[in-house]
């Protein structure tokens, strides 16, 4: 790809390709997953313990702008599979790698849209400036009254 080509993309179509291919390499790699799940419940885990409480993870959750706790609670229940009020690891790794996925291919959606959009887009001006050009059986000539004159410009 060409430099002139390449600055003419959206940042966020750059953000979004980068994102993708974040995605795609961590699913990729099962432990490189793995320690993305561990690591997030880690950083998460307030008391150390292991484990995410309900109070931890609605606070999580909180803290990423997700406010509804009845949602919030729901989500917890069908991740709290052995119900002892609390998320373990082997818990919460299936709910990560599926969220993960789906993530992906939202986010792969969003770049073909886009995508088609542009495509649309530029073939729409093509026919524009096509049907301009044809609109006009023969091109003026400009008159050049200032064709004598030196131009100031270096």
């Amino acid at each position: 790809m060409d430099a002139s080509k390449k600055d003419k993309t959206p940042f966020s179509m750059k953000s979004l390709d980068k994102k993708i291919k974040a995605l795609e390499k961590l699913i990729a790699d099962p432990q490189r997953l793995n320690n993305a799940i561990y690591n997030l419940l880690q950083a998460n885990d307030l008391n150390n313990d292991h484990q995410i409480s309900r109070a931890e993870f609605q606070k999580v959750l909180q803290d990423y702008g997700i406010g509804d706790f009845d949602a919030v609670d729901d989500l917890f229940e069908s991740l709290d599979s052995n119900n002892n009020g609390y998320i373990c690891y082997n818990e919460f790794r299936p709910f990560f790698r599926a969220h993960t996925k789906i993530k992906l291919k939202h986010l792969k959606e969003i770049r073909d849209i886009q995508n088609k959009a542009n495509e649309e887009q530029a073939a729409s001006a093509a026919a524009a400036a096509e049907t301009s050009s044809d609109s006009s059986p023969e091109p003026q000539k400009k008159s050049n009254i200032f064709g004598r004159w030196k131009s100031t410009r270096n």
